[in-house]
């Protein structure tokens, strides 16, 4: 009976440790959606800035993450509701959190 007290607590911990960890883990379509958009709203900047170098990085950038996926994988809605996110983060955050997330999604 003591051992089973012992025990019961420490699986207990070690459930809820578990599904917290699963809560926060994002899938990697996930991951891939959000540099697609961000590279999209990084390459319409520098397009309009007259970046030309870097906008040809971003756009190779952009098509090598959605070359894993098929054609239209992604719905609009899905798409639409990143960019949004996207855009209040920088209203937010600045240039800042563009910088910071290309580098995540693989800009050198």
């Amino acid at each position: 009976m003591n051992q089973i007290l012992l025990i019961l607590p420490i699986l207990l911990i070690s459930y809820l440790l578990e599904a917290e960890v699963t809560l926060k883990a994002k899938t990697s379509e996930e991951k891939d959606l959000g540099c697609i958009t961000l590279l999209e709203l990084a390459s319409e900047k520098s397009k309009n800035a007259g970046e030309m170098i870097k906008y040809e990085k971003l756009i190779k950038l952009q098509k090598s993450y959605q070359g894993k996926y098929k054609n239209k994988y992604f719905s609009n809605e899905e798409i639409q509701l990143k960019l949004n996110e996207h855009n209040l983060k920088i209203k937010e955050k600045g240039q800042r959190y563009v910088n910071k997330n290309l580098q995540k999604c693989g800009l050198k």
